[in-house]
């Protein structure tokens, strides 16, 4: 490998005090990236604190995307808000008033809560809730990731505090996207409570000579190339991406990127047979970031088009998966109910 550099950690719940502040480091806190002409940085974590005064535990979930487009640096935030009460049911969801979507108003925060609250309140918060961890019942890519998060923590912090007292469990993950000699290196490093933070790094190489996107924005690759995944900068695994006649990239992406993060899970939790979906790793998150990372290089900052491909990813065989990916109006009836545009206006 000809090189790899590791962010800085720059971990923020080391030093939670409460929500309200935790919030605006979530949103308004500053991050050093290594590529200082297209920075980007995908950061997230969750905080679960339980209160032995009404035996409940409150759950912070987030996620924040900062980049740079058309020189103008752009930063969106996702914050998600859990309440289970003494019996394990969950008697809260909420979106934070900071929600900023990728696709401007269609991203209708009062929409996607209202989609939130509908599948998750009154339910028990245990290992069925994940039949619910389903993408067509969220709606948005951000709240389905945030939301998957919140799930794997939870499970965490309850396989360690089996008594409802004042605790705290929390873990961060904050990746850095950079490219050198045609390589797309994405570097993190992640965070839980009570272990040493775990410093990884996925590379893939000639990239940018080898993708290319069909008219419908759907990313392509003209030849195969290489992949590598680093832990603590000694290389877990190592496989080839290619693609058959009439077959996208995702496929071969989503097998290589499962491996990856099992391997970081046994890094971090050896004998752990839980799914780990508290990373940025999972691979509907973190192909999201390569697309996005790939796009911005390749269309020099040509936001139109670079949305144009965040769409296609979200429109798997066409169909819109997010609300922000609906071309018509007559897809809003069709696939997101209760969906209303003349609200948005």
């Amino acid at each position: 490998m000809e090189r790899i550099e590791v962010p800085r950690a720059q971990l923020i719940v080391k030093e939670y005090e409460n929500r309200d502040k935790l919030r605006k480091k979530i949103v308004y806190g500053n991050y050093s990236c290594i590529d200082k002409i297209v920075p980007m940085v995908r950061a997230r974590g969750t905080v679960v604190q339980s209160y032995e005064e009404d035996g409940k535990v409150r759950i912070t979930g987030w996620q924040r995307d900062i980049t740079r487009m058309k020189k103008q640096d752009v930063s969106l935030s996702f914050i998600v808000y859990v309440t289970v009460n003494r019996e394990g049911i969950i008697e809260d969801a909420s979106i934070d008033n900071f929600f900023n979507g990728g696709k401007g108003i269609l991203c209708s925060r009062s929409y996607l809560e209202g989609k939130l609250k509908s599948e998750l309140e009154g339910v028990k918060f245990d290992k069925n809730l994940a039949s619910k961890l389903r993408l067509d019942k969220f709606k948005c890519f951000h709240i389905h990731e945030v939301i998957s998060s919140i799930y794997s923590s939870y499970l965490m912090f309850k396989r360690e505090n089996e008594e409802i007292d004042d605790r705290i469990f929390y873990e961060e993950d904050v990746v850095d996207v950079y490219a050198f000699s045609g390589n797309l290196y994405l570097t993190g490093v992640h965070a839980f409570k009570g272990k040493d933070e775990t410093k990884y790094t996925v590379v893939l190489y000639d990239i940018f000579n080898n993708v290319t996107f069909d008219e419908d924005g759907y990313m392509k690759l003209k030849n195969t190339i290489k992949a590598e995944f680093y832990i603590n900068n000694k290389i877990v695994y190592e496989s080839e991406l290619y693609q058959k006649e009439n077959d996208h990239i995702y496929i071969r992406m989503q097998k290589f990127l499962l491996v990856c993060v099992e391997k970081l899970k046994a890094e971090l939790f050896p004998g752990y047979n839980d799914k780990m979906l508290n990373s940025n790793l999972t691979p509907g998150a973190f192909i999201g970031v390569i697309m996005q990372a790939i796009g911005i290089r390749a269309f020099s900052n040509n936001f139109n088009y670079i949305q144009y491909v965040m769409t296609a990813m979200q429109r798997p065989r066409k169909i819109p998966c997010c609300i922000g990916a609906i071309l018509k109006e007559e897809e809003a009836e069709k696939y997101f109910e209760g969906f209303d545009l003349n609200n948005l206006l």
